[in-house]
């Protein structure tokens, strides 16, 4: 009974000394717009122009999907596999330089003639570093770590470079970063590295979202929010999210009706390519609207 006793103090005194993290929140009073790759319906996704162009756009935040390349290096790009050659590689399977024969322009402009540019066609895949190095404080930065069991080790070096850019730890009325992931244990990572980072889970709903009592305990000890597919939400998912002190960001809306819908359902920012459309929609304004 002694040994019992003895234990339980000594739990007590553990968790005085040592006491567990909280998780970070977001603002409750602000509707985050989130520049998709950056305005990416307007220029080549994950590259300079794209970011340039929804930071003159006015977005809250611009989005970058992180993987990292054979030779460590952090880069901003959707997929997981990129052509060169006529040839299909993983990017964990080829260094930067290697990379830097890929040319997303050329994709955009071919798939978008009415925005295509000439200056597209040679725009290279940026790295993460060059990125905070361009922009560093001057926009706030929504971060995926993709795909991250096929990049052991992500975690630390996203954090590190964070660390680097002095963009953790601030007192800003919106956090600099907010970090999100499909991948749990990626978050947790990250969680325990840097708790005062926001952090969202993604989800991919086949029908209406949903997540059970036990999935939202789980949530709420490191996440502030999910990110869903925009057409499986309903009031009542946005309403328990809301009970649980989560956050809900929608992805990708470039409806100006949809993105009108959702903010009426109650979600606290969404994801889109049109960062302009989605700023109207925030300050109530009209596409047919004058500036």
């Amino acid at each position: 009974m002694k040994k019992i006793f003895l234990f339980i103090v000594l739990l007590f005194a553990y968790g005085c000394i040592f006491p567990s993290a909280n998780r970070a929140t977001l603002p409750d009073d602000e509707f985050l717009v989130i520049a998709h790759r950056g305005a990416s319906a307007y220029a080549p996704g994950h590259t300079l122009a794209a970011y340039e162009l929804a930071q003159r756009m006015g977005t809250d935040y611009i989005e970058l999907d992180l993987h990292l390349t054979k030779d460590g290096k952090l880069v901003a790009l959707h997929n997981t596999v990129v052509n060169l050659r006529d040839k299909e590689h993983l990017v964990a399977n080829i260094n930067f330089d290697e990379l830097q024969l890929y040319f997303p322009g050329n994709e955009f402009n071919k798939n978008n003639p009415e925005y295509a540019l000439p200056e597209f066609e040679r725009l290279p895949v940026v790295d993460f570093e060059t990125i905070l190095d361009h922009f560093g404080d001057t926009v706030n930065y929504y971060i995926e770590i993709k795909s991250p069991k096929s990049y052991p080790g992500i975690e630390k070096k996203v954090v590190r470079q964070l660390r680097k850019h002095d963009l953790i730890g601030r007192d800003d009325l919106l956090p600099k970063v907010i970090i999100q992931s499909f991948g749990e244990t990626s978050l947790r990572k990250i969680f325990a590295m840097e708790p005062s980072i926001p952090l969202i889970k993604l989800y991919a709903f086949d029908k209406i979202a949903s997540l059970s009592k036990k999935e939202r305990q789980q949530l709420v000890q490191y996440a502030a929010g999910v990110g869903v597919n925009a057409k499986t939400v309903t009031n009542a998912f946005v309403e328990t999210m809301h009970q649980e002190g989560l956050h809900v960001h929608p992805y990708t809306v470039n409806n100006e009706k949809m993105m009108r819908t959702l903010k009426e359902l109650g979600v606290n920012g969404l994801f889109t390519d049109k960062p302009d459309l989605a700023i109207r929609v925030k300050k109530n304004k009209s596409s047919m609207d004058s500036d």
